[in-house]
């Protein structure tokens, strides 16, 4: 039986990153991938994967509306594996769907996203995927203090730090990882 994997991480941990390398040592051994993204996620690119470090590929859009179309392109390709970017965004749905796929045709499938948003809150495809993932990885990153950063922050315009409103804020240098000691205190870097 395929697994599927869950690797989360907050902001800045490489997810994208080790997404795309993943589906490189795929290609190198000469197995066909499938790469997937959120179509929620706009930020870099509707069509690729984009990680910090510059890397990018194209990916095809997920979400309730593709999932149906992409699953019988999975049914119909020989994949070895299948790569999602942005999983947070997923609905249960659409989650369960593919999970149908991984189970039937013994596909593996690794999610890649964040566990929760800026307010401390599980979104909706990462619950999803706590609860019915094989496997869970964490990839971690620092605050700037240096422990381990496990929460978001969101810093507006103005500086000021946000903490209430829609789940979903797409964006890349407002978001601050930091651990749970500064996330509480709305503090994204030191007080001089």
């Amino acid at each position: 039986m395929s697994k599927i994997y869950y690797i989360y991480g907050v902001m800045n941990a490489g997810k994208s990153t080790e997404l795309l390398q993943i589906d490189h040592n795929y290609l190198s051994n000469n197995m066909q991938t499938l790469l997937l993204k959120s179509s929620v996620d706009t930020r870099h690119s509707a069509v690729e994967i984009v990680s910090r470090l510059g890397l990018r590929k194209k990916a095809l859009q997920l979400d309730d509306s593709t999932v149906d179309h992409i699953i019988e392109l999975i049914k119909q390709n020989n994949y070895a594996c299948i790569l999602i970017d942005e999983s947070q965004f997923l609905s249960s749905n659409t989650i369960w769907k593919l999970s149908d796929v991984c189970d039937e045709f013994s596909i593996p499938m690794m999610f890649f996203g964040l566990k929760t948003d800026y307010m401390g809150h599980l979104f909706e495809g990462s619950k999803t995927l706590l609860e019915i993932a094989d496997n869970y990885r964490e990839l971690k990153t620092v605050c700037w203090c240096g422990k381990k950063a496990t929460m978001i922050l969101l810093e507006g315009e103005n500086g000021q730090i946000i903490k209430f409103g829609n789940s979903i804020h797409i964006g890349d240098s407002e978001y601050h990882s930091v651990c749970r000691k500064h996330w509480k205190a709305g503090q994204v870097r030191p007080n001089h």
